[in-house]
């Protein structure tokens, strides 16, 4: 029987020329997450499908990694940004249209009255973290086992549940990270009050508890009673919280996670849906809290700055984007509609199959365990899973849906009823060759 890893190699001829020459010249391709056990190269996009450098079509379930609400290169985005382009790429000095799109994001975020904005969601935690250390005086930064902030050395690290789950440690995921940089967080426990007796014992050292309103590791919509007592504790005990929006906002809803749980930080970050495609980050707050963005006019000023940080392509695009959004509020509905009948019909074959597996999502998030225990915080690998999950989602593949090894992943508003169908026709399919391959 031919092994299906080589069966997309099969498929893919021009793939493994792209890969034989970028590997000559690149250090890594798009982010160190992906370990592909194959070569696949994606080279046109449109709605919910993806094509591949031999020409194969795929319905894709990457999105982007989150920004592709609309799908891809939607008609409101692609009109937006060649009308950009034709104004300028870039111009650095201050132009006149970051002020729309600021103002859209004011409008949505329930904690915003101002924004900043930069180009990548790693910059917005950073900066975010930066501030909360200039409004507060203090230091240290809490966040939780399982979540996800970006790659800068504050945030790019992972918790170790040994010996006690309900107060975890923490490293650095790889090296390069300074020790007096890791000693700086302080490791929460996901949906565990233990936390809140952690930030309470360290109230005088933390200047912030950073987390996302539904972590992309472990994505469920229970959580709304946790993150309102969270704030309650950060109020009382004068730590700032910060909600990372960068993949939850303008996905669970036009507010985020903010309004769909009911729950005001004092800082939010964006990235995403906001740029409509094009790469962006944004820091949103209250007035009183962003005044140190002002760098030659308070007594407390943070730096922030980058040339391409408000750029007009990125701007007119998410402003475009967001428009749409708001003008069309029937696509959340119907993404949640989606996005049900999808977990619901895989789960259900799991169930009756006994697989050991089970799909987690919110709305239109989703995060594929493989495993039957009852999932109360973010996955940790161990090398036997990541083997099994590699050989599933080649199956995947091949039965003609991309989810490129990063076991999260998402539907848009291009994905049809009939596309939720195939995609849960081939996730039962894969488990099934799994199980003729007696791996499951």
């Amino acid at each position: 029987m031919t092994d299906i890893f080589q069966e997309l190699q099969d498929m893919m001829p021009a793939s493994e020329k792209v890969f034989e020459r970028n590997t000559r010249v690149l250090a890594q391709e798009v982010v160190g997450t992906i370990l592909l056990p194959y070569k696949f190269y994606a080279a046109e996009a449109k709605g919910s499908r993806v094509t591949d450098a031999d020409g194969n079509e795929f319905i894709d379930l990457t999105m982007g990694f989150g920004p592709l609400l609309l799908g891809h290169n939607p008609d409101v985005a692609v009109e937006a940004a060649r009308a950009a382009v034709e104004k300028a790429m870039l111009l650095g000095i201050p132009n006149p249209y970051q002020g729309e799109l600021a103002e859209l994001l004011v409008d949505a975020a329930p904690c915003a009255e101002q924004v900043v904005f930069c180009n990548t969601g790693t910059e917005a935690t950073m900066y975010a973290i930066r501030l909360a250390r200039a409004l507060t005086g203090k230091t240290r930064i809490a966040m939780f086992d399982g979540s996800y902030h970006g790659a800068h050395d504050y945030v790019i690290m992972e918790g170790v549940l040994e010996p006690d789950p309900s107060q975890p440690s923490h490293r650095p995921q790889g090296h390069g990270v300074p020790n007096a940089t890791t000693e700086q967080i302080l490791f929460l426990p996901y949906r565990d009050p233990r936390a809140f007796e952690l930030i309470e014992s360290n109230k005088d050292e933390l200047a912030c508890v950073l987390l996302e309103p539904v972590q992309s590791s472990n994505p469920r919509l229970d959580v709304g009673p946790y993150l309102r007592e969270l704030r309650e504790v950060c109020t009382r005990n004068g730590v700032l919280l910060i909600l990372d929006e960068v993949i939850t906002g303008f996905r669970l809803g036009y507010g985020g996670g903010q309004e769909r749980f009911d729950v005001t930080p004092d800082l939010a970050t964006y990235g995403k849906i906001l740029g409509g495609g094009m790469p962006i980050g944004a820091v949103a707050g209250p007035r009183e809290l962003m005044k140190p963005f002002n760098f030659f006019g308070e007594d407390n000023p943070i730096f922030s700055g980058g040339t391409f940080g408000g750029n007009p392509v990125s701007m007119l695009t998410g402003a475009a984007v967001v428009r749409h959004l708001h003008d069309n509020p029937e696509i959340y509905p119907d993404l949640r509609r989606k996005g049900d009948r999808l977990t619901e019909g895989v789960n259900q074959f799991l169930q009756q199959g006994d697989y050991p597996a089970q799909l987690l999502h919110a709305d239109s998030m989703f995060h594929l365990m493989f495993t039957r225990e009852s999932v109360e915080r973010g996955r940790h690998f161990d090398e036997s899973t990541m083997m099994l999950e590699n050989r599933y989602y080649a199956h995947l593949m091949k039965r003609g849906v991309v989810v490129p090894g990063i076991h999260l992943f998402f539907i848009s508003a291009a994905h049809s009823d009939a596309d939720v169908d195939l995609v849960v026709d081939a996730m039962c399919d894969s488990f099934r060759a799994l199980r003729s391959e007696g791996h499951v």
